[in-house]
């Protein structure tokens, strides 16, 4: 019984060793990386419209009055925004208009490139803001999108309805009328009910 104990001890150990590395190539195989949100603070990189991407040290907007603006990276890679779908500096993340769905890309360079709009929330509901000229002030329009695969769409209240029914409070708080919260703030207040659940007591 003695010589058995370590050569039970022996195989376990074995097949232990092996289920890990076989969980952790399926983890490698099968986990899909988040490429709309940068891994750690302050990493960049850049969304090709081939899909792939190119990670930097740096990445700067660069706009002028006689410039195109385009993003510059590790302080001497010119990036067309042409090129990109999608890209994330040290400040923010900003996708494509085109990636959106029904959305016609707006030209003006303050926050992002011309034609992206920055995510200013994330979570099981992430809100994009980008800015367009209204006569001449510019005012921001928002776009929400269901998780990071989900279809980027401009807001309306019947999509925001839509994309909160399965959380009643969420939901409720936003059929409700309130003459403090109303327009953008309602909705981001929304977002933020529906982001961060509170646990609700079962009777």
């Amino acid at each position: 019984m003695k010589t058995n104990v370590p050569c039970l001890a022996g195989v376990l150990s074995a097949l232990l060793l092996l289920n890990a590395c076989t969980s952790s190539k399926n983890s490698i195989d099968f986990h899909k990386p988040e490429p709309l949100a940068a891994k750690s603070p302050g990493s960049c990189f850049v969304q090709l419209k081939d899909g792939s991407f190119k990670n930097y040290a740096s990445l700067k907007l660069v706009t002028g009055i006689f410039k195109t603006p385009h993003l510059v990276a590790d302080g001497n890679i010119v990036i067309e925004s042409s090129d990109i779908k999608a890209y994330q500096d040290n400040q923010q993340f900003a996708v494509s208009q085109k990636e959106f769905t029904q959305s016609k890309p707006g030209f003006v360079a303050v926050d992002a490139l011309p034609g992206f709009a920055v995510r200013i929330v994330k979570g099981r509901l992430n809100v994009y803001a980008a800015k367009f000229y209204n006569g001449h002030n510019a005012t921001e329009k928002y776009y929400l999108q269901n998780g990071d695969e989900g279809a980027i769409l401009a807001y309306t209240p019947d999509i925001m309805r839509d994309m909160v029914k399965d959380n009643t409070v969420a939901s409720s708080f936003f059929s409700t009328k309130n003459k403090q919260l109303t327009g953008a703030k309602k909705m981001l207040a929304t977002v933020d009910i529906y982001n961060n659940p509170k646990e609700v007591s079962k009777n």
